[in-house]
Protein backbone atom coordinates (compact mmCIF):
# COMPACT_ATOMS: atom_id res chain seq x y z
CA UNK A 1 0.00 0.00 0.00
CA UNK A 2 1.23 3.70 -0.79
CA UNK A 3 0.08 6.58 1.26
CA UNK A 4 1.78 9.56 2.80
CA UNK A 5 -0.72 9.61 5.56
CA UNK A 6 -0.26 7.37 8.55
CA UNK A 7 -3.82 6.97 9.59
CA UNK A 8 -4.82 6.43 6.59
CA UNK A 9 -2.22 3.51 6.03
CA UNK A 10 -3.39 2.17 9.65
CA UNK A 11 -7.07 1.96 8.35
CA UNK A 12 -6.30 -0.01 5.30
CA UNK A 13 -4.20 -2.36 7.33
CA UNK A 14 -6.98 -2.68 10.09
CA UNK A 15 -9.00 -3.39 7.20
CA UNK A 16 -7.19 -5.52 5.30
CA UNK A 17 -6.58 -7.76 8.35
CA UNK A 18 -10.32 -9.05 8.81
CA UNK A 19 -9.61 -10.68 5.17
CA UNK A 20 -7.77 -13.79 5.80
CA UNK A 21 -6.70 -14.12 1.98
CA UNK A 22 -4.89 -11.23 1.83
CA UNK A 23 -1.13 -10.41 3.18
CA UNK A 24 0.58 -6.86 3.35
CA UNK A 25 4.09 -6.99 1.69
CA UNK A 26 5.05 -3.36 2.00
CA UNK A 27 3.59 -0.13 2.73
CA UNK A 28 4.93 3.36 1.65
CA UNK A 29 4.81 6.58 2.55
CA UNK A 30 5.61 7.94 -0.99
CA UNK A 31 5.52 6.76 -5.03
CA UNK A 32 9.36 6.31 -5.02
CA UNK A 33 9.90 3.77 -1.77
CA UNK A 34 6.91 2.20 -3.53
CA UNK A 35 8.44 1.80 -6.93
CA UNK A 36 11.34 0.25 -5.72
CA UNK A 37 8.73 -2.07 -3.31
CA UNK A 38 7.13 -2.96 -6.41
CA UNK A 39 9.87 -3.94 -8.66
CA UNK A 40 10.89 -5.84 -5.29
CA UNK A 41 7.36 -7.71 -4.23
CA UNK A 42 5.65 -7.78 -7.51
CA UNK A 43 2.24 -7.62 -5.39
CA UNK A 44 -1.09 -9.02 -7.26
CA UNK A 45 -2.61 -5.94 -5.67
CA UNK A 46 -1.68 -1.75 -5.11
CA UNK A 47 -3.77 0.10 -2.98
CA UNK A 48 -2.37 3.80 -3.66
CA UNK A 49 -2.84 6.88 -2.73
CA UNK A 50 -2.77 9.86 -5.43
CA UNK A 51 -2.40 13.14 -3.47
CA UNK A 52 1.76 12.80 -2.51
CA UNK A 53 4.71 14.83 -2.01
CA UNK A 54 7.20 15.40 -5.04
CA UNK A 55 5.75 12.43 -7.42
CA UNK A 56 1.71 11.57 -7.40
CA UNK A 57 0.20 8.29 -7.31
CA UNK A 58 -1.06 8.97 -11.17
CA UNK A 59 2.74 10.04 -11.82
CA UNK A 60 3.39 6.49 -10.66
CA UNK A 61 1.51 4.78 -12.46
CA UNK A 62 2.51 6.16 -15.69
CA UNK A 63 5.87 5.32 -15.14
CA UNK A 64 5.31 1.80 -14.50
CA UNK A 65 5.73 -0.80 -17.22
CA UNK A 66 4.41 -3.52 -15.14
CA UNK A 67 1.20 -2.84 -13.07
CA UNK A 68 -0.65 -4.88 -10.02
CA UNK A 69 -4.25 -4.71 -10.26
CA UNK A 70 -4.61 -0.67 -8.79
CA UNK A 71 -6.85 -0.01 -6.04
CA UNK A 72 -6.70 4.16 -5.89
CA UNK A 73 -7.58 5.74 -2.53
CA UNK A 74 -8.20 9.61 -2.31
CA UNK A 75 -9.92 12.02 -0.63
CA UNK A 76 -10.15 13.57 -4.01
CA UNK A 77 -13.05 12.91 -6.49
CA UNK A 78 -12.05 14.73 -9.43
CA UNK A 79 -9.37 12.61 -9.78
CA UNK A 80 -11.51 9.23 -10.52
CA UNK A 81 -11.73 9.70 -14.43
CA UNK A 82 -8.01 10.07 -15.03
CA UNK A 83 -7.19 6.98 -13.09
CA UNK A 84 -9.39 4.96 -14.75
CA UNK A 85 -8.26 5.80 -17.77
CA UNK A 86 -4.86 3.83 -16.32
CA UNK A 87 -6.86 0.85 -16.45
CA UNK A 88 -7.26 0.90 -12.36
CA UNK A 89 -9.42 -1.69 -10.57
CA UNK A 90 -12.00 0.80 -8.50
CA UNK A 91 -11.74 4.49 -6.99
CA UNK A 92 -12.05 4.59 -2.64
CA UNK A 93 -12.92 7.79 -1.55
CA UNK A 94 -11.52 8.70 2.12
CA UNK A 95 -12.26 7.85 4.78
CA UNK A 96 -12.77 4.80 3.18
CA UNK A 97 -15.51 2.59 4.92
CA UNK A 98 -14.90 -1.35 5.18
CA UNK A 99 -17.94 -2.77 2.56
CA UNK A 100 -16.52 -0.59 0.19
CA UNK A 101 -13.27 -1.76 0.36
CA UNK A 102 -14.62 -5.28 0.44
CA UNK A 103 -15.83 -4.57 -2.70
CA UNK A 104 -13.07 -3.39 -4.53
CA UNK A 105 -10.74 -5.96 -3.39
CA UNK A 106 -13.24 -9.02 -4.71
CA UNK A 107 -13.20 -6.99 -7.99
CA UNK A 108 -9.58 -7.28 -8.02
CA UNK A 109 -9.62 -10.76 -7.09
CA UNK A 110 -11.89 -12.13 -9.21
CA UNK A 111 -10.03 -9.06 -12.24
CA UNK A 112 -7.07 -11.41 -11.75
CA UNK A 113 -8.29 -14.81 -11.68
CA UNK A 114 -9.59 -14.13 -15.20
CA UNK A 115 -6.53 -14.08 -16.07
CA UNK A 116 -5.56 -9.99 -16.36
CA UNK A 117 -2.13 -9.36 -18.16
CA UNK A 118 -0.22 -6.98 -15.64
CA UNK A 119 1.90 -6.02 -18.67
CA UNK A 120 -0.53 -5.36 -21.36
CA UNK A 121 -3.59 -4.29 -19.37
CA UNK A 122 -5.60 -6.46 -21.15
CA UNK A 123 -7.55 -9.56 -20.87
CA UNK A 124 -5.89 -12.74 -21.64
CA UNK A 125 -8.58 -15.57 -22.42
CA UNK A 126 -8.00 -18.97 -23.28
CA UNK A 127 -9.21 -20.62 -27.01
CA UNK A 128 -12.82 -21.76 -25.56
CA UNK A 129 -13.26 -19.63 -22.35
CA UNK A 130 -13.71 -21.06 -18.68
CA UNK A 131 -16.48 -18.53 -17.93
CA UNK A 132 -19.56 -17.42 -19.93
CA UNK A 133 -19.07 -14.11 -18.94
CA UNK A 134 -16.33 -11.44 -19.03
CA UNK A 135 -15.56 -7.67 -16.68
CA UNK A 136 -15.66 -4.68 -18.48
CA UNK A 137 -15.05 -0.73 -16.95
CA UNK A 138 -17.67 1.51 -17.47
CA UNK A 139 -18.95 4.19 -15.61
CA UNK A 140 -16.70 3.64 -12.77
CA UNK A 141 -17.75 -0.02 -11.80
CA UNK A 142 -16.56 -3.18 -13.58
CA UNK A 143 -19.86 -4.71 -15.25
CA UNK A 144 -20.38 -8.06 -15.85
CA UNK A 145 -21.18 -9.02 -19.52
CA UNK A 146 -22.76 -12.47 -20.27
CA UNK A 147 -21.45 -13.63 -23.72
CA UNK A 148 -24.93 -15.16 -24.41
CA UNK A 149 -26.92 -12.11 -23.86
CA UNK A 150 -24.74 -9.80 -26.32
CA UNK A 151 -26.89 -9.13 -29.75
CA UNK A 152 -23.78 -7.05 -31.05
CA UNK A 153 -20.16 -4.70 -30.42
CA UNK A 154 -19.89 -1.48 -32.03
CA UNK A 155 -16.61 0.78 -32.31
CA UNK A 156 -16.44 4.00 -31.18
CA UNK A 157 -12.95 5.33 -32.02
CA UNK A 158 -10.96 4.20 -28.81
CA UNK A 159 -14.51 3.14 -27.27
CA UNK A 160 -16.66 0.11 -28.01
CA UNK A 161 -20.44 0.15 -27.41
CA UNK A 162 -21.82 -3.23 -26.40
CA UNK A 163 -25.35 -3.95 -27.33
CA UNK A 164 -27.12 -7.04 -25.12
CA UNK A 165 -30.94 -8.00 -24.71
CA UNK A 166 -31.25 -6.02 -21.61
CA UNK A 167 -28.82 -2.71 -21.90
CA UNK A 168 -26.00 -1.15 -23.63
CA UNK A 169 -22.53 -0.59 -22.40
CA UNK A 170 -19.69 1.75 -23.20
CA UNK A 171 -15.88 0.79 -22.32
CA UNK A 172 -12.68 2.06 -23.15
CA UNK A 173 -11.27 -1.16 -24.78
CA UNK A 174 -10.27 -2.13 -28.68
CA UNK A 175 -12.24 -4.62 -31.12
CA UNK A 176 -8.94 -6.59 -31.54
CA UNK A 177 -9.26 -7.30 -27.59
CA UNK A 178 -12.83 -7.86 -27.82
CA UNK A 179 -12.24 -10.53 -30.64
CA UNK A 180 -9.57 -12.37 -28.28
CA UNK A 181 -12.14 -12.34 -25.45
CA UNK A 182 -15.17 -13.57 -27.13
CA UNK A 183 -15.67 -17.10 -27.77
CA UNK A 184 -14.88 -18.25 -31.39
CA UNK A 185 -17.53 -19.62 -33.30
CA UNK A 186 -20.14 -17.66 -32.02
CA UNK A 187 -18.84 -14.18 -32.38
CA UNK A 188 -17.66 -12.68 -35.57
CA UNK A 189 -16.59 -9.64 -37.05
CA UNK A 190 -18.73 -8.19 -40.27
CA UNK A 191 -17.49 -4.97 -40.86
CA UNK A 192 -14.11 -2.88 -39.28
CA UNK A 193 -16.71 -1.41 -37.02
CA UNK A 194 -18.92 -4.65 -36.05
CA UNK A 195 -18.95 -7.64 -34.38
CA UNK A 196 -21.95 -10.01 -34.56
CA UNK A 197 -23.64 -13.28 -32.31
CA UNK A 198 -24.45 -15.48 -34.59
CA UNK A 199 -27.20 -16.92 -32.44
CA UNK A 200 -28.77 -13.61 -32.23
CA UNK A 201 -29.07 -12.97 -35.65
CA UNK A 202 -32.99 -12.30 -37.17
CA UNK A 203 -32.31 -12.92 -40.78
CA UNK A 204 -29.62 -11.60 -43.72
CA UNK A 205 -30.93 -9.43 -46.65
CA UNK A 206 -28.57 -8.81 -49.21
CA UNK A 207 -25.22 -7.07 -47.26
CA UNK A 208 -27.33 -6.33 -44.47
CA UNK A 209 -27.53 -8.28 -41.06
CA UNK A 210 -30.54 -7.54 -39.17
CA UNK A 211 -30.67 -8.37 -35.48
CA UNK A 212 -33.18 -6.99 -33.27
CA UNK A 213 -34.52 -4.21 -35.53
CA UNK A 214 -31.02 -3.18 -35.99
CA UNK A 215 -29.53 -3.06 -39.28
CA UNK A 216 -25.92 -3.89 -40.09
CA UNK A 217 -23.94 -3.50 -42.96
CA UNK A 218 -21.00 -6.21 -44.28
CA UNK A 219 -18.47 -5.03 -45.58
CA UNK A 220 -16.70 -6.41 -48.92
CA UNK A 221 -13.63 -7.71 -46.83
CA UNK A 222 -15.55 -9.62 -44.47
CA UNK A 223 -18.14 -11.04 -45.94
CA UNK A 224 -16.91 -13.92 -47.54
CA UNK A 225 -15.45 -15.00 -44.05
CA UNK A 226 -18.74 -14.45 -42.71
CA UNK A 227 -20.46 -16.60 -45.19
CA UNK A 228 -18.00 -19.63 -44.73
CA UNK A 229 -18.96 -18.94 -40.62
CA UNK A 230 -22.91 -18.63 -41.50
CA UNK A 231 -22.34 -22.44 -43.12
CA UNK A 232 -21.19 -23.69 -40.50
CA UNK A 233 -23.89 -23.04 -38.44
CA UNK A 234 -26.16 -24.61 -41.24
CA UNK A 235 -27.77 -21.70 -42.35
CA UNK A 236 -28.02 -22.05 -46.24
CA UNK A 237 -27.57 -25.85 -46.57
Amino acid sequence: MVDDETLARELLMAHIAKMPHLAIVATCANAIEAKLALEKHQPDILFLDIQMPHLTGIDLLRMLKKSPATILTTAYSEYALEGYELDVIDYLLKPIEFERFFKAVSKAIEWLDRGYDLTTHSITTPAEPQNNYFFVKSDYKMVKVVFSEILFIEALQKYVRIYTTTTRIITLMSMSQLEETLPTGQFVRIHRSYIVNLDKIDSIEGNIVHIAKHELPISKGQRDAFLEWIKKKGWGS
